[in-house]
């Protein structure tokens, strides 16, 4: 397996296995916190894999409802952990700890895959050994099951408008090629292969619960950051491993992600934790990787004024005024524009109530020029 070895390959602690690895085996890590009604459906869209070398393991982050009722109920293929609510980063290295495959997945609770999902991702790093990360495309839908985006990973990480995939990752096939399971509408699909190491430092372009990757990458950069606790632990775990070598990304949607649930990491009260996480990742990686980087000046300038502007506009939203202040004047001097976040900024000196009553002004007039 070739590897991009001239890098500063940063771990956070090698992930040593508690138990011999299979090989062929992958190891599906799900982490859960009270969510008896929904990991059953998880498990059984892993279960139903047309792959059929797999293993799940189920974290259970602490839940008092009858998650672990639920989970021993499909036997030993399920393989069950509980720890006391140290949050998902925490989950998450503990079942990697304890896998014993040579892949690892990683499925959120209340999402499901495809079928077809694992055996592609498999046949993909088969065709090529120097990648040691796949993932895919995902569809997004409410609550109720209804379909809300069937693409919706370029929706949801605003990264993709600055890193054009297609431009980026050269194609290498198709989907169709990878597995007979695949739908025919799918089929087609582009199968592509690059280098983001560089790219990935504009923000996150992988969705965690679409990933299948190698053990030994994960052995190499080491697990989750555990001092991201409960957001934003992902971008900077993906950082690492694009730093090993080239990954692949399947374009078609292979998982059913949930959107709008109140106890999603990505709802909106953990949106602040999430934009200061993001750039805590930035502000550890890209200057680590500074001799190493291929993409310009400006597009650096323009990540950290990205992500500055968002925390800006969280900590103004969960009422730290000063704190928004700050960050949306270093989102100014790294990217001067006259935008929304300059508006923010000039409502961060006014008191509160007149500060809402101009945003409220502001959302009507914009309503009206649109």
């Amino acid at each position: 397996m070739s590897q991009i070895t001239n890098r500063p390959v940063r771990s956070t602690g090698r992930l040593r296995p508690k138990l011999p690895i299979n090989v062929g085996l992958v190891s599906v890590i799900i982490p859960t916190y009270n969510r008896a009604r929904l990991v059953g459906r998880a498990i059984q869209s892993v279960l139903a894999q047309t792959y059929r070398d797999i293993e799940v393991i189920i974290v259970d982050d602490g839940s008092v409802d009858d998650t672990r009722a639920v989970v021993q109920a499909f036997g030993p293929r399920v393989r069950y952990f509980y720890q006391e609510n140290a949050g998902v980063t925490a989950a998450r290295n503990l079942g990697m700890g304890n896998a014993r495959g040579e892949f690892l997945a990683f499925l959120d609770s209340d999402d499901a895959w495809a079928p077809w999902k694992v055996e592609s991702q498999l046949a993909a790093l088969s065709c090529h050994a120097e990648a040691g990360l796949v993932w895919t495309d995902m569809s997004a839908l409410d609550p109720h099951g209804r379909v809300l985006s069937d693409r919706y990973l370029r929706i949801m990480y605003r990264a993709h408008s600055r890193v054009k995939i297609e431009e980026k990752m050269r194609q290498v096939g198709v989907l169709g090629t990878l597995s007979s399971a695949v739908p025919n509408e799918l089929a087609s699909s582009a199968v592509r292969i690059g280098d983001l190491y560089s790219n990935i430092l504009l923000g996150n372009l992988l969705h965690t619960s679409t990933v299948l990757v190698r053990r030994a990458w994960v052995e190499q950069v080491g697990g989750f950051d555990p001092s991201f606790v409960r957001a934003g632990e992902d971008y900077e775990f993906y950082v690492r491993l694009c730093s090993v070598g080239p990954v692949i990304f399947i374009d078609a949607p292979s998982t059913e992600y949930c959107v709008g649930a109140d106890d999603q990491l990505t709802r909106p009260a953990m949106l602040l934790e999430i934009a200061r996480n993001n750039i805590r990742a930035i502000k550890r990686w890209i200057p680590h990787s500074a001799a190493h980087l291929t993409i310009p000046p400006q597009s650096v300038r323009l990540s950290f004024a990205e992500s500055y502007g968002w925390l800006g506009e969280a900590e103004f939203a969960e009422g730290n005024r000063m704190a928004a202040a700050r960050d949306l004047v270093r989102s100014i001097i790294k990217k001067p524009r006259i935008d929304r976040r300059s508006a923010l900024l000039i409502l961060c000196v006014f008191p509160v109530g007149i500060s809402r009553r101009l945003a409220s002004m502001g959302a009507v007039l914009l309503s009206l020029i649109n």
